[in-house]
């Protein structure tokens, strides 16, 4: 409906002119505001840069307050992407002009409404004619849209016209004021011409919210400066709206209160926090600069060595060869090489088709005494073809999986058959680039019914695959012990220990240069922890490490990564063959893969799950007197605490921890998908 149509409906109803409907629409705001202030209000001038997530609420809140004149700015149009977070984001909008619909919005409140409108967008150009009249400016632009927010600031102010900025950090909302009797937007947020537009950015979210509750419920490897993205919630831009609404009322009326920048006001309802204070040097303050520096050396160089590379989905498959292009063979390929590996040995091997991808498993990767039978490389190449399935659906193939179609084909574990179909994007998908090892400490907090039934659901149709999970703080004691005495063996046995060693990557040069096993930040062993390691190197001193009894350093952190979990896992199979623990790679890393969809972290702890297999299948020989007494004791526990699981004939896949907790901060890496095509 168009305002003629809106003020014909109004008519019918009785409301013949503007006076009878704000009389009535905007009565209960009086009791908060004067009749004459209302008024007043409805004789102001607003000016709304961007009709996104902020700017358009900003706009509702405003019409429902009485605002009556507005200036408008906006170029851009509705799509999916804005739903999460944008008022006039919904499906009849998509494709159309952002302005349009939010005009349409504020003219079904009030048609009495007057707009004008600027569907260029805010420009340099057409910045002095937007102000013209504008009692207050309310900043509704992107956070990335820098220089156009600095000039509009800086232009606002040498017109006389409050600027009013809140910007939507993670549930939070930070509220800043500048007039021309306060401190300057370049001033304030210590902006130089000379500074990179990463380096603005991080000016402008640090002076926003000079005490960033945020930053530590956030996952910072979702923001990245560089490529202008970041996280927002609806949440957010709802309290900056009531927030800046509020200081506009305010700035109008002329009512006590207002308290310009340098002043800054933060509130987060997570935290149930407020934080409000005053920076008289802005960002050139002491303590200020310091935090700067933190943020843009440790936390989000972190953050953007923990952020994954995500390879570009390659064009839909329309012909019956449904590998058509190197593209698709690429993407495919390193869906399946981001699948985990022991130590990140990478043992996998691939063979293309014209419409087939064959995995092979490499039994050259891994021989080490942890390898029981290759099982731990069948479990990888498992996680591969769980991965390239989920890649191929999202991609618009249809798979076909067949386990070993050719036995006289040395290590072929499966063959991967593809036709066009339409895409099935899984959300599972999207995680084969973001899923992780991650060893740090996390959160006790326990995961919730809900989350725990969806898990074991998502095996329903991997009939001979299951999950069992212990959730209650006295389980993760006694499986902590069990953790502890199983990687005390890791530490005392020379061949796990070489084995081991040869796995680290002592140096970022080397990491780069293998692109395979473990780079010594992603262990989270600590500054200690990474001299011990380099200490130990040589099993010699190793030797006398243990003799000292310094080796149970490390199995004691293990157990105390338990303690630090919110539950801890076991995939299971219904068998010992190499199909079942194929299968079992499959469900763990679906597992895995769902874990990283519910945000939560995950650890393998593999020493359990495979010292049981080989005292299986070689017996108690096969390991030194002393270890056979500490995995007697281990057996039992975990028999105990595993009462679902039959453990003389289900195959144990993995043992894993997991919780809500900090991200990574050190990716490993994978090699090239080269390195792994077969002729």
């Amino acid at each position: 409906m168009k305002r003629n149509e809106h003020l014909e409906h109004l008519s019918a109803l009785g409301y013949l002119d503007p006076a009878a409907y704000h009389d009535v629409a905007f009565s209960r705001n009086i009791g908060l505001l004067s009749p004459g202030e209302q008024e007043r209000l409805a004789g102001a001038r607003v000016a709304i840069p961007g009709m996104g997530g902020v700017g358009g609420v900003h706009l509702l809140n405003l019409v429902r307050t009485g605002i009556g004149n507005f200036n408008l700015a906006d170029f851009d149009v509705f799509e999916a992407a804005n739903v999460n977070r944008q008022a006039g984001a919904k499906v009849p909008a998509f494709g159309r002009p952002k302005l349009e619909v939010m005009i349409g919005e504020a003219l079904a409140i009030n048609p009495f409404v007057s707009i004008d409108p600027f569907s260029d967008g805010l420009t340099m150009d057409n910045m002095a004619r937007f102000l013209s009249g504008v009692d207050a400016v309310l900043d509704g632009l992107d956070f990335f849209q820098f220089e156009i927010r600095r000039t509009l600031f800086n232009t606002a102010r040498s017109m006389g016209i409050p600027v009013i900025t809140a910007g939507p950090l993670g549930f939070s909302s930070a509220l800043l004021v500048f007039t021309a009797d306060g401190m300057s937007f370049d001033e304030y947020f210590d902006v130089r011409d000379s500074l990179s537009m990463e380096e603005k950015y991080l000016h402008f979210a640090m002076g926003l919210a000079p005490r960033p509750t945020q930053i530590g419920y956030m996952d910072l490897s979702r923001v990245d400066l560089r490529g202008g993205k970041g996280p927002s919630l609806s949440i957010a831009c709802q309290l900056c709206a009531a927030l800046a609404a509020t200081e506009a009322v305010r700035v109008i009326l002329g009512r006590p209160g207002l308290k310009p920048a340098p002043s800054f006001l933060q509130v987060d309802p997570y935290l149930r926090t407020l934080r409000q204070g005053r920076l008289p040097w802005g960002n050139r303050s002491p303590l200020q600069r310091l935090k700067i520096w933190y943020v843009r050396n440790v936390l989000l160089a972190a953050a953007a060595k923990a952020r994954p590379e995500v390879p570009p989905m390659p064009a839909a498959v329309d012909t019956p060869s449904a590998v058509p292009s190197p593209e698709m063979a690429d993407y495919l390929l390193q869906a399946a090489v981001r699948a985990p590996s022991g130590d990140n040995v990478q043992p996998w091997r691939f063979r293309l088709t014209d419409n087939a991808i064959q995995v092979f498993m490499d039994s050259d990767a891994d021989r080490s005494f942890f390898n029981i039978r290759q099982t731990a490389s069948v479990i990888a190449s498992g996680a591969a073809l769980e991965n390239i399935s989920l890649a191929a659906a999202s991609a618009g193939l249809r798979a076909t999986v067949t386990i070993r179609p050719d036995a006289a084909q040395e290590n072929l574990m499966a063959e991967v058959r593809f036709e066009p179909g339409a895409p099935d994007p899984s959300p599972l998908a999207r995680c084969i680039w973001t899923r992780c090892t991650n060893r740090r400490p996390y959160s006790r907090r326990p995961l919730p019914a809900w989350l725990q039934e969806d898990l074991k659901a998502r095996l329903t149709d991997m009939p001979g695959a299951d999950l069992h999970l212990l959730t209650t703080r006295s389980q993760l004691r006694r499986l902590a012990r069990v953790v502890y005495l199983a990687d005390r063996i890791r530490t005392e046995h020379r061949g796990l220990h070489e084995h081991f060693v040869s796995m680290v990557r002592f140096s970022a040069h080397d990491a780069q240069r293998t692109r395979d096993g473990l780079p010594l930040p992603n262990l989270e062993a600590g500054r200690a922890g990474d001299v011990f390691l380099r200490l130990t190197r040589p099993w010699q001193a190793m030797r006398i490490a243990n003799a000292l009894r310094l080796g149970r350093l490390a199995a004691l952190h293990s157990g105390r990564g338990i303690l630090a979990s919110g539950a801890a896992g076991l995939v299971v199979v219904d068998g010992f063959e190499e199909r079942d623990f194929l299968l079992g790679g499959q469900a763990l890393q679906r597992i895995w893969l769902a874990l990283d969809h519910h945000g939560l972290q995950m650890q393998p702890m593999t020493a359990v799950t495979l010292f049981w297999l080989r005292w299986l299948w070689e017996g108690e020989d096969a390991f030194a007197g002393g270890h056979r007494s500490m995995l007697e004791v281990v057996w039992d526990e975990l028999q105990a605490l595993f009462t679902g699981v039959n453990f003389n004939r289900q195959g144990l896949v993995m043992l894993f921890r997991t919780g809500y907790g900090p991200g990574i901060r050190h990716r490993t890496l994978r090699k090239g998908v080269d390195t792994f095509r077969m002729p």
